[in-house]
């Protein structure tokens, strides 16, 4: 099986990089805070029915400590308090 080299030079013609506007930006956020959101409700449902299972229990706590701050920093971070 080979293993061809790319030149990225040739596929990012911008010295810059890539370059994301706004919109996709803001897609990409949503893809994510969509996929943790579907993390979290599992691992909250999963916790809830199986309350004795250490697994579900580390996950749950996992997702309380780490998951929901993240969420909140990427919603401030995209939808900051706007002054009229």
């Amino acid at each position: 099986m080979s293993n061809p080299e790319i030149d990225l030079g040739k596929v990012f013609n911008d010295p810059g990089g890539v370059r994301l506007d706004e919109g996709q930006r803001l897609g990409l956020a949503k893809g994510v805070l969509i996929v943790l959101a579907i993390i979290a409700t599992g691992a909250m449902v999963a916790h809830g029915h199986w309350p004795d299972n250490k697994g579900f229990a580390d996950s749950f706590e996992l997702i309380k400590i780490g998951a929901l701050p993240l969420v909140t920093l990427v919603i401030s971070f995209y939808f900051p308090k706007s002054h009229s």
